[in-house]
């Protein structure tokens, strides 16, 4: 056995007579912070993923802004389904009640396969649309009932007013993510060219990919394309919204560092206590010849000892807690309020990755403040001590 782990050990068991209680806190609070911090990560995570999941569904993966022939794009390897649009804001109107909408026309052909979106009703044909389940509600609307869309950027040369269309409401979908159920309406693409009759070509093409690859496709689609169409991912469109999750996540990883923090103060002031009391043992270690890093090495060890295994339990307890959700959703949550029935956890590789480094570096950073004082002690000053 190395003999700076034998010491260690030694001088590890003697503190479990002396300062035990402190040793304790110092491993319940670092097992509370890598708890906190595993299960905080995971729930941002999961509620991440399906938000992403949701507003890809309605917007698809890859968005081309421009007309271009749809079956050159089909060709290209990767792409799964392709939905041609138009839109345009417009004005929405019941019962003397007016709201600005995005009219999104679309190929309601394949509406039902390239948006995952919940329709309670049917996809709209030929003067039929379909609202959001917030606008229905704020216009007293329901399904078989009709409104009037129109574009008011589209009126015809002169004063005259704006083509109203008369739609019948064919479904109502609720997705319950940011706005979406209250500005976005869906109608064919032959009402909407009768609506936007300043509009002679498709607005732009959403596109949904096989599996990951976006930014593969991406490539191939900026290889195939002329310079004049823009592509878009999803993560360039909805990039204020990316950016909001990335320092809502970093946001939260500093918060919860100050629970490892605050552990790390009291790992600090347990190893402190027993470096004043095995001052006079160090002493003659290092009088027998041993280096000043094998000191250090010895309280990291024993800080390592000490705080890990807390770190540990509470690690593992975190992994089990989500492996159990995901299995048998035990934290459920009000489906009236959230768009899901039960507390969704995802972790990472990557995330388990930063929480134990984090973990592991205030440990270190505690352990060899510590034992700064025993290493640089003089060593007849060490071999003198009383305690």
């Amino acid at each position: 056995m190395n003999w700076e782990k034998f010491i260690s050990n030694r001088f590890y068991q003697s503190s479990n007579n002396q300062g035990k209680h402190l040793g304790i806190l110092s491993m319940f609070g670092m097992g509370v912070g890598c708890f906190a911090m595993l299960i905080s990560i995971s729930v941002m995570n999961g509620f991440e993923t399906i938000v992403h999941g949701k507003l890809k569904g309605i917007e698809g993966d890859i968005r081309i802004i421009g007309d271009t022939n749809e079956k050159e794009l089909s060709a290209i390897n990767g792409i799964k389904d392709i939905m041609p649009f138009m839109e345009r804001k417009g004005i929405i109107e019941a019962n003397d009640l007016k709201r600005v909408a995005l009219i999104k026309a679309i190929d309601e052909t394949k509406m039902e396969n390239f948006y995952d979106i919940n329709i309670q009703g049917k996809i709209p044909k030929l003067g039929q649309i379909v609202i959001g389940h917030d606008l229905a509600y704020r216009l007293g609307k329901d399904i078989g009932d009709e409104l009037y869309a129109y574009s008011p950027i589209d009126q015809a040369v002169g004063f005259s007013l704006p083509y109203k269309k008369r739609l019948e409401i064919s479904g109502i979908f609720s997705t319950k993510i940011l706005d979406y159920d209250e500005r976005l309406v869906f109608l064919s693409l032959e009402d909407g060219e009768n609506i936007f009759k300043r509009k002679f070509e498709f607005d732009g093409f959403d596109i949904k990919i096989k599996g990951n690859n976006i930014d593969i496709v991406k490539a191939a689609l900026e290889n195939k394309l002329d310079s004049k169409y823009s592509i878009y991912t999803w993560d360039e469109q909805n990039q204020s919204l990316v950016n909001a999750m990335k320092m809502e996540r970093l946001g939260t990883i500093i918060v919860l560092c100050l629970i490892f923090l605050v552990a790390a103060f009291n790992l600090a002031a347990n190893l402190t206590l027993l470096s004043i009391q095995k001052m006079k043992e160090v002493g003659v270690i290092r009088a027998m010849g041993a280096p000043i890093s094998s000191i250090y090495k010895i309280i990291i060890l024993l800080g390592l000892k000490r705080a890990g295994i807390g770190l540990l339990f509470g690690f593992f307890v975190g992994i089990i807690l989500i492996l159990m959700q995901n299995q048998f959703n035990l934290i459920p949550l009000p489906s009236s309020v959230y768009f899901i029935d039960s507390l969704p956890m995802v972790i990472y590789m990557s995330d388990i990755l930063i929480i134990l480094t984090v973990s592991f570096l205030f440990i270190l950073i505690a352990s060899f403040s510590s034992g700064r004082k025993l290493a640089l002690t003089k060593i007849n000053e060490s071999i003198q001590w009383v305690k």
